[in-house]
């Protein structure tokens, strides 16, 4: 009986090992502590502080003999006490990639924007506002949805993603072009969803984007709207960004929107941003952010605000 079970412990640890062989498996993780100050005309919104974050994700990967690559990805984020912010199952071969579980939808992760060029963006309040603060700004948000992206194509790549709950329902679409030439790399982009909710209007938003790199210098230009209950909002932003020899990168990004509806509500902000390796997986991050809100006329905004962010970020990776 006893080399029985020494055999079928042997037997079983040996089936463990070739199952886990057959994934290959990786874990990262990122600490990031930041110092913070907001100078406001709000005497609530006036603050200081630090603060510190920390997540480690796990991948597994494995390919099968008929070509599929199937991978599970999970992201535990220390902040919400182990909890996990990101948790999905792809599968991907030659008709694309097809992503189950809880994550960002493709009018988040395909749009392009000029607040993207910046690391650490900090927009203000503007509190009761429902104005615009970035050109890629979605209903969507993340959460547990299936997501199909379509093989790259010459270029271009396009992908569709659903979310259902009991009351409500999003639809994203997305759809991207690069091409190069001349040591030039230019994208263009454009991105959309559609929240349906039981007895209320449809939110619907696009974004539309281009950027243009040049080795070290990268420009983007973007738009985006929202519309829904009692909001008209459009917005602009350009941004630019620099890399020198040294590693040091520095970035600066403008935004302007305004609600059509809510006369008078308008939001816009100007970012500047410097990012310098210390080390490898060790990055400093300065960014000043300026910003202006007025709730308008209409009674439906919030109230005045302007000032400035100001924060210093140290992030490591593992």
């Amino acid at each position: 009986m006893r080399k029985y079970l020494l055999s079928t412990s042997a037997l079983a640890g040996a089936a463990l090992l070739s199952s886990a062989a057959l994934a290959d498996v990786s874990i990262s993780g990122a600490v990031e502590f930041e110092y913070s100050d907001s100078d406001s005309n709000i005497a609530t919104n006036d603050t200081k502080g630090m603060a510190s974050t920390n997540e480690v994700y796990i991948d597994f990967t494995n390919k099968t003999d008929s070509g599929l690559t199937i991978s599970y990805g999970i992201d535990i984020d220390g902040d919400s006490g182990g909890l996990t912010d990101d948790n999905q199952l792809s599968i991907s071969g030659g008709f694309g990639k097809l992503v189950l579980g809880q994550t960002d939808g493709v009018s988040d992760t395909m749009a392009i924007t000029a607040q993207g060029l910046i690391a650490e963006e900090t927009d203000g309040t503007a509190t009761g506002g429902t104005v615009l603060k970035d050109s890629g700004a979605t209903t969507t948000g993340n959460g547990d949805r299936v997501s199909f992206t379509l093989p790259a194509m010459g270029g271009l790549t396009a992908g569709v993603s659903y979310k259902e709950a009991d009351t409500a329902s999003v639809t994203e679409y997305g759809i991207n072009y690069t091409m190069e030439a001349a040591g030039t790399t230019i994208t263009v982009g454009h991105t959309g969803s559609t929240q349906e909710v039981a007895s209320a209007q449809d939110n619907d938003t696009t974004n539309t984007g281009i950027t243009v790199g040049m080795g070290a210098v990268s420009f983007t230009v973007s738009n985006g709207t929202s519309e829904g209950a009692g909001e008209d909002n459009s917005g602009n932003g350009v941004g630019a960004k620099y890399t020198l020899a040294n590693g040091l990168t520095l970035a600066a990004a403008t935004f302007k929107s305004e609600d059509d509806i809510d006369t008078g509500e308008e939001y816009s902000v100007n970012h500047y941003e410097a990012i310098y390796p210390i080390a490898s997986g060790l990055t400093a991050v300065v960014t000043v952010s300026d910003f202006d809100y007025e709730g308008g006329t209409s009674g439906n905004g919030g109230a005045d605000e302007n000032g400035t962010i100001t924060t210093l970020n140290i992030k490591a990776s593992f």
